[in-house]
């Protein structure tokens, strides 16, 4: 066996065995709660919808729901390539002004980033390049504990600082989580990212 499945299969047991501490402790439910941070609102300079976005569009919608509530007055879009002349972070632009949002209110973010670490690597220059002290951060509910923690650390004491806003998708309720096959798939899934991203700081 190489070194870098041996090293995939001792993070998986490690998940498995945290998993299994954390629910003797606490409850399953609590554990799946874990990983979703949503913090109270107020009105900050930007909202910053993450790359990754649903086929419906999830994540956007949500941030254009903010964006019309007067909770900020720019909209970023961060993402990677799709395909052949398709961006994503162009695809989410497109959805934004399909629903109201003022083509000169959004900033369109591309990138390569192949993690939520590379991408607050890129993004996080350009909102503070842009003098923003305090952004709205929009992604899957399950994603927000991390992408909090990983855009929180590359912001450091110059900022922005983040405050965290979940979209409730298809993929994961924190509440009976084990009990579904995709949302029990996703809570690996992202428990498997954040020991590891753990692990790397």
């Amino acid at each position: 066996m190489s070194p870098a499945r041996r090293g995939r299969r001792w993070l998986w047991v490690a998940v498995i065995l945290l998993v299994a501490a954390a629910a003797a402790v606490f409850s399953l439910d609590a554990v799946g709660r874990a990983l979703i941070v949503e913090d109270p609102l107020h009105p900050a300079g930007a909202i910053l919808v993450l790359g990754g976005e649903t086929r419906e569009g999830d994540r956007v919608a949500h941030a254009v729901q903010l964006y019309k509530q007067g909770l900020a007055p720019l909209l970023v879009v961060s993402g990677t390539p799709m395909g052949f002349r398709t961006h994503e972070a162009e695809v989410m632009q497109r959805h934004a002004e399909f629903l109201g949002v003022p083509a000169e209110r959004i900033l369109a973010v591309k990138h390569n980033a192949e993690s939520t670490r590379e991408e607050a690597g890129i993004v996080v220059p350009v909102l503070r390049g842009r003098g923003l002290k305090e952004v709205i951060l929009v992604t899957s509910n399950y994603h927000t504990a991390r992408a909090k923690r990983i855009f929180t650390k590359a912001a450091g004491l110059s900022g922005p600082t983040f405050l965290a806003s979940p979209v409730h998708e298809d993929n994961f309720e924190s509440e009976g989580w084990w009990m579904k096959r995709r949302h029990a798939k996703t809570f690996v899934y992202e428990a498997i990212k954040t020991v590891w991203s753990a692990i790397e700081d």
